[in-house]
């Protein structure tokens, strides 16, 4: 008997699968920062790792939309970690190259085969090692502790272990809305969880990155814990009072304190799981709104919205990005969509 008949039993094993694949990232990607090289050959090799592992999955998606063939995206993706390992002390950057690729296969397919039936519990199962796995991979690196003959005969066993996976994309006519109604996306909602988004992930991204400058991996570590326990919650709540509720509260919670409580760590790490604990939520919603495009809306919610912030902090507007200014100017054009929003369906 195949030990991955059972439906959860694949979902936990693709999600260990995208924990060990962030864990290589985040290690190869803070062994990169110590090596002893050039500062723009750092800076660059997390860009590209960056570009390719999130900005790739559109392509990606549209890929695996058009041929169908998960196994071999997700074969694809541990053969690429695999080597990755073996070459990274060759050649660093060839090796963060690899993983990005990795990353980006390994995201799409694997969001998407659980994302079966669209239930927000499982798009949490699978997303919630994500965080956990990349800050744990980054500060194994911090503490320069030598994982790469691990690493490499952990890869290898699930490279392995694909083989046998049964796995085939989700039924499209199978993705049926939960309790929320209506069942479309109301003007007002995008809206006001595209706001609270913005809000909270801007002061998540500016904390992160203050904390890893710091080398503040307490935080770190409690910011992993936070994501993993609030996606799973989240999930499993959202499925039962209604994803878009649910979003709408989460985020609501979350927002004042990721804003006003960043030196709080109680409160700050709390605002983080409520933070994350929406994703599952809002992921259910996009692939629905999409009209079951999952593969897209699995790259649009794991991939493009990380990138497009990630992007504003290799430019010259970061400090205004960062400023309370550029927040208020954001919530002003917010508002105003509302107003012309609720105009427009009055008339």
């Amino acid at each position: 008997m195949n030990p991955f008949q059972h439906r959860y039993a694949k979902i936990f094993f693709l999600g260990l699968g995208h924990g060990l694949n962030d864990f290589i990232a985040g290690y190869f990607l803070g062994s990169l920062v110590q090596l002893k090289i050039d500062l723009l050959q750092i800076g660059l090799g997390l860009f590209i790792y960056n570009l390719l592992a999130f900005g790739g999955q559109y392509p990606v998606a549209l890929l695996l939309e058009k041929y169908n063939q998960p196994k071999t995206f997700l074969l694809a993706a541990y053969a690429l970690n695999v080597i990755a390992i073996a070459i990274f002390f060759i050649s660093p950057q060839l090796s963060i190259v690899l993983a990005g690729i990795a990353s980006a296969l390994y995201h799409v397919t694997g969001g998407t085969i659980c994302a079966e039936k669209n239930r927000a519990t499982n798009i949490g199962l699978f997303a919630a090692p994500g965080v956990a796995g990349l800050i744990a991979g980054g500060y194994f690196a911090y503490l320069h502790i030598d994982l790469e003959i691990w690493l490499l005969a952990t890869a290898a066993v699930f490279l392995f272990l694909f083989f046998i996976l049964p796995v085939k994309l989700p039924d499209k006519t199978a993705a049926k809305p939960n309790s929320d109604k209506p069942t479309v996306f109301d003007g007002h909602d995008i809206v006001m969880i595209l706001l609270l988004i913005f809000i909270s992930f801007r002061s998540v991204i500016w904390n992160i990155f203050r904390l890893i400058h710091e080398n503040n991996y307490h935080w770190l570590i409690a910011i992993a814990a936070a994501a993993f326990f609030g996606k799973i919650i989240g999930g499993w709540l959202a499925d039962r009072i209604g994803w878009r509720m649910y979003s709408i509260i989460s985020l609501a919670i979350a927002t004042p304190l990721l804003t006003f409580f960043r030196n709080e760590l109680l409160l700050f790490t709390i605002g983080i799981g409520l933070l994350q604990s929406s994703i599952p939520a809002t992921t259910s919603l996009l692939i629905r709104s999409m009209a079951g495009k999952t593969e897209r809306a699995i790259a649009l919610s794991f991939g493009t919205t990380i990138l497009a912030g990630t992007i504003l902090f290799y430019t010259a507007v970061r400090e205004f990005f960062l400023s309370n200014l550029f927040l208020g100017i954001i919530a002003f054009i917010m508002i105003v969509l509302l107003f012309i929003m609720k105009k427009i369906n009055k008339a």
